[in-house]
């Protein structure tokens, strides 16, 4: 017989999950372009579209009757945003990453060479944090020694702990990914002191996932991955 459950049960569920996931920790890890160092602009992405997965049908006649059967899947694009800092330098990682892919062999117009994937598909991965010992990692008030010195007030809400340590409850792999467009940013004079931000969105050949136990591995489980995170476009 089914039941309203009480909210004691629904406390207990939530304590056996080890707390409800946010959706504002998180943390990104990109390829690196020709040895540079990606770990700053990880810390510089403000929101993630999730990767997903959807089926595709094709109409199936049998007498009177009518069904959709899956045929296939695809893959929806990622989109991902990065506050810029004066250094510019999150936005020269992305036209180099582009680069990589049409490459201009010359100074005339239209001098271009499409380049092979495996010279410019890397893979990115997308970990999903817990709350616990999470604090801002860029604070007007702090300087947590990372930086040298505050970045203004710029609040991402991530666990500095998992990112530096590689903890994670959980993450997602695209496989082979590249840049396929980097939106437009529109500079005005109206706006009230706004950070400047960028959107890529990310083509990529595939996705899988994965779940971690921060408390039991989870460090190790990552770990086996360097040379995924090290890898050179």
């Amino acid at each position: 017989m089914l039941r309203q459950g009480t909210i004691e049960e629904l406390k207990s569920t939530i304590s056996e999950g080890r707390g409800v996931a946010r959706t504002n920790l998180y943390y990104v890890f990109l390829p690196s372009i020709d040895g540079s160092s990606t770990y700053s602009k990880g810390l510089l992405c403000s929101s993630v579209t999730l990767p997903s997965k959807q089926l595709t049908t094709v109409e199936r006649t049998i007498g009177v009757d009518q069904q959709n059967v899956v045929h296939g899947y695809v893959t929806p694009n990622v989109n991902m945003t990065f506050r810029v800092l004066n250094d510019q330098d999150v936005r020269e990682y992305f036209y180099n990453w582009q680069s990589k892919a049409l490459r201009q062999y010359s100074t005339e117009e239209g001098r271009f060479e499409a380049n092979y994937p495996d010279n410019y598909t890397g893979n990115i991965q997308i970990f999903q944090l817990e709350k616990g010992v999470s604090f801002p990692v860029f604070d007007a008030q702090k300087d947590l020694g990372v930086f040298r010195k505050p970045l203004g007030a710029i609040n991402v809400g991530i666990d500095i702990n998992a990112a530096t340590n590689f903890e994670s409850n959980f993450r997602w792999i695209l496989n082979r990914a590249y840049p396929v467009s980097v939106t437009n940013e529109t500079l005005s004079d109206n706006g009230q002191n706004e950070i400047s931000e960028i959107t890529v969105e990310f083509a990529y050949l595939n996705w899988n996932s994965e779940k971690l136990d921060p408390k039991n591995g989870s460090k190790e489980a990552i770990a086996k991955l360097a040379g995924i995170f090290s890898a050179n476009i």
